[in-house]
């Protein structure tokens, strides 16, 4: 064990090694930037541009009604150039929505979805939207954290990984428990009580990592928020289960029983196609098939309840193979409003009839 004087010293050394900055810029200033190659947004140690199009529109939402944007963070370089760190995801999201982010595959100018708070975004692209908005976009401002070595050892890599791994970042079902625990724990224990369900466990199969997320929670708020309710789909999903779960918790009348017990027959009637029922052709856990089958077989329970395991096989065969079906759950945007319906909707129709 080294002494406390050279611990000391080392934590000096360090300290040393580290300069930095703030500023609080607009991101038409960032944009600026980037156009005269001032700052530089493809470092290697960079995750690749992967936001989805809900992602993008969320965040272009966010930066419209004012939400903070938390800090992006730069090296700057002997030319006083700035490389980014952390905060790709934004700026290209800002960069290829006003059409100036550069690369091969890059989609500028795309077209906005329907945000979860402002629903009528959906349709407008940078050229459609109203000038004042365009503007407050580029006024919004965001901070800048700039960090200067002088040192010859490159933190850079490092920094990026302590920012985005030094966390373990909650998931959505965590902070769905999280908000409305202090309301009533009683549908959180429910929740707790539903995924420990042994059919259900066998048919959905998730990893363990996906466990400990509460994921296997999430899919059973994700079969009451659906149930018999297609037509009070009319944000993203992940917005449509938090505000049923905001109603549940605060209705001390909630009908627990109706759902524990359409819950356990629906898994108890799926149990014999056995474990990746709903895995999609790359072997991976597909909520599409997972809201189809279930919500199908839920919903018309009285035509299932005693039939041969090969009519459900059959079923799920047909979904599976269905062209139109595939066609709704296509990769990109497979839980957008317009999506979720119309698999409801033909799941409404497979399973209608035996």
């Amino acid at each position: 064990m080294v002494t406390k004087e050279n611990l000391l010293s080392a934590i000096d050394a360090s300290r040393n090694t580290l300069q930095t900055d703030k500023l609080d810029m607009s991101f038409g200033e960032i944009m600026n930037m980037y156009e005269r190659e001032e700052i530089i947004i493809n470092p290697d140690f960079q995750r690749l541009y992967r936001w989805t199009e809900y992602q993008k529109t969320r965040f272009i939402e966010s930066v419209i009604i004012g939400i903070p944007i938390p800090s992006i963070f730069v090296a700057e370089d002997d030319a006083g150039r700035w490389e980014l760190v952390d905060g790709l995801q934004r700026l290209s999201t800002i960069f290829s929505f006003f059409g100036n982010l550069k690369g091969d595959d890059v989609v500028n100018k795309w077209t906005l979805g329907a945000g979860d708070m402002i629903q009528s975004l959906d349709g407008y692209n940078v050229d459609t939207l109203p000038l004042k908005i365009q503007l407050n976009i580029k006024r919004a401002v965001c901070r800048v954290e700039i960090i200067k070595w002088n040192s010859e050892y490159d933190l850079r890599f490092e920094l990026f990984n302590r920012l985005n791994t030094g966390g373990s970042p909650l998931s959505n079902q965590e902070i769905r428990n999280s908000l409305f625990r202090s309301i009533s724990s009683s549908f959180n224990d429910f929740l707790k009580q539903m995924s420990a369900n042994k059919d259900f466990i066998n048919s959905v199969h998730v990893p363990d990592e996906k466990v400990k997320q509460l994921y296997l929670e999430e899919l059973v708020l994700r079969f009451m928020s659906l149930y018999q309710n297609r037509k009070n789909v009319k944000k993203s999903i992940a917005q449509h289960m938090t505000d049923f779960m905001k109603e549940a918790v605060s209705n001390p009348y909630f009908n627990y029983k109706k759902y524990h017990d359409v819950f356990g027959k629906t898994f108890e009637i799926l149990k014999p196609l056995g474990t990746g029922a709903f895995n999609s052709k790359n072997g991976t856990f597909s909520t599409a098939i997972y809201d189809t089958m279930v919500i199908g077989i839920a919903e018309n329970i009285h035509l299932y309840s005693n039939v041969k395991p090969k009519v459900l096989i059959d079923k799920l065969a047909e979904v599976k193979s269905d062209r139109v079906y595939q066609a709704m759950t296509r990769s990109g945007g497979n839980n957008s409003v317009e999506r979720v319906k119309k698999r409801l909707e033909f799941a409404k129709t497979i399973f209608g009839t035996i």
